[in-house]
């Protein structure tokens, strides 16, 4: 759908005491091993919340995506409003306190000359018209929401079940190169049996594939990858009965810099489920 002009008067006539009072705080999170976007509606008013949605030539809440290239020119305009389920709903009702979530994959607000690799950063522009029922109160919010699509480091596993060896991969998507920061406790291993019990947590930096060295600064060059390599035996070590084990949870946490683009402090992190039998 498109947002239509109606939308754009109601805001230019809003007094700005009003825009400025809000029992809703927006916000937005993006889950780049889903290219999934997350919004975000939390209630922290103590009365129930009824969001209108935008029908038509109606006016009501409306979501409207700007999707970016690499140099920041929009790409494309997605209009879209919220929704719990694959319906459209005309009313979404939030308890008192509470939070609601609309998920958004990447690949559905692209247009087919498009795809989700093209797109480096979003824009989400909110209009909400709300209401509290038992106040007879009805309010408008418009926020815009920027999300960045592209991380810098990416984090992929690969497993080899008849050595056993667990990979790790990271991953440069950037191009400049990146400076990973080694420690201790990088990949924290979580040992479970067939019943999910923890039977033991191992923790250990990252170990670089083939030479097994522990270097305190790993370097990846421009779009590039670098892999880690974990047996099994070497994971297990120490535990008494190893044959228990059936699933790993590799925790990993990565912290790097770029330092050519002046970058520091910027973290990537994953859970990586490895099924040992």
């Amino acid at each position: 759908m498109k947002i239509n002009s109606l939308l754009f008067v109601i805001v230019a006539l809003l007094p700005m005491g009003l825009m400025a009072q809000s029992d809703i705080t927006l916000g937005a999170t993006y889950l780049p091993y889903e290219s999934t976007i997350l919004i975000h509606v939390v209630n922290s008013a103590n009365k129930s919340m009824r969001i209108r949605n935008s029908y038509g030539a109606s006016s009501g809440s409306l979501i409207q995506f700007h999707l970016k290239d690499k140099a920041g020119k929009e790409i494309s305009l997605y209009d879209a409003v919220f929704y719990e389920g694959i319906d459209y709903q005309r009313f979404v009702s939030i308890n008192p306190r509470s939070t609601k979530t609309f998920r958004f994959l990447l690949r559905h607000l692209c247009p087919s000359n498009h795809s989700p690799a093209d797109v480096y950063s979003v824009d989400v522009s909110c209009f909400i018209n709300y209401s509290i029922p038992e106040e007879e109160r009805f309010e408008f919010i418009h926020k815009v929401l920027p999300i960045k699509t592209k991380q810098d480091l990416m984090i992929h596993s690969m497993y080899d079940s008849h050595n056993q060896d667990m990979m790790i991969v990271l991953y440069n998507t950037s191009d400049d190169e990146i400076s990973v920061r080694n420690s201790g406790t990088a990949i924290k291993f979580e040992l479970l049996d067939q019943q999910g019990t923890r039977l033991a947590t191992r923790n250990f930096p990252f170990r670089l594939q083939g030479s097994g060295s522990v270097p305190n600064i790993i370097k990846i060059a421009p779009h590039s990858e670098v892999r880690l390599t974990y047996l099994f035996s070497y994971i297990s070590n120490g535990l008494a009965e190893p044959s228990r084990v059936t699933t790993i949870e590799a925790n990993c946490s990565a912290l790097y810099d770029i330092p050519s683009q002046n970058i520091t402090n910027k973290s990537s992190s994953r859970i990586i489920s490895f099924k040992i039998k």
